[in-house]
């Protein structure tokens, strides 16, 4: 009965350490729809759990609250939601705006050093490059992160979670290759068209056929036998569409 009671205190004090995605799950239910569009005016007026969650993200992160962020899952499911708080919140403080790509000069929005995580100031870039991709190897993260653009994937209306992550991560992955835009299959010219960013980023796939592999890996069984059907095909890549991913914009 004393070891029942022991560790049950001892579940409940780490459930209690944990960090606190909550308030930016609000902000997702709330304000992004089904659709990946993000409605930045109404968040402009109701910031109180962006502002609540962007300083639960200065106070802390898996580089000065390492106890917090036990697991390798706890630790990505921060920086994951961390770059997506942060990113959304760019946009909010200079919204209306065609374009992040308008909010400083030569991509200045991503590199700009005036984001604050456990209480160090870095960019976007910062977070995506130099803590994301380098310290996790891991290709699923590309439809995870939200640049505020409508080439990006949809922005997910749940927090990422560590306890679901490998779940949320399958889930963004089979997402972003099931939609028309980001994969093109055309059995008559023998070709693929794919979104830009696995192009950007294809070395994190381990080169194009890392890339078609992993896209085949995670399609639906009717786009997996398509797939299956070509020969040796012509791979191109999409333009990449940086216009905002407000209201209406994927109409």
């Amino acid at each position: 009965m004393r070891a029942w009671v022991l560790a049950v205190v001892f579940s409940m004090t780490l459930s209690a350490a944990e960090f606190d995605h909550s308030p930016w799950d609000r902000v997702l239910k709330r304000f992004v729809n089904t659709k990946g569009e993000i409605d930045y005016g109404g968040l402009q007026k109701d910031r109180a759990d962006l502002d609540a969650y962007l300083a639960a993200l200065r106070a802390a992160s898996p580089k000065n609250k390492p106890e917090l962020f036990p697991t390798r899952s706890d630790a990505l499911a921060y920086w994951l939601n961390a770059y997506n708080a942060l990113v959304t919140n760019g946009v909010v403080l200079k919204y209306p705006t065609k374009s992040v790509r308008d909010l400083g000069f030569a991509y200045g929005f991503f590199r700009a050093k005036e984001y604050v995580v456990g209480g160090q100031t870095v960019s976007l870039d910062n977070i995506e490059h130099d803590t994301i991709r380098k310290e996790f190897q891991e290709p699923r993260i590309h439809f995870a992160i939200v640049c505020a653009s409508l080439g990006c994937p949809f922005l997910a209306r749940d927090a990422f979670v560590p306890r679901e992550l490998e779940k949320q991560l399958d889930a963004v992955a089979r997402f972003f290759v099931a939609e028309e835009r980001n994969v093109t299959i055309n059995i008559a010219k023998n070709e693929i068209v794919l979104s830009k960013l696995l192009d950007w980023y294809g070395k994190d796939f381990g080169g194009q056929s890392g890339v078609l592999e992993f896209v085949k890996r995670h399609s639906n069984e009717p786009r997996r036998k398509a797939l299956d059907s070509l020969k040796n095909p012509r791979v191109r890549y999409s333009g990449y569409d940086w216009a905002i991913n407000d209201p209406g914009s994927r109409k």
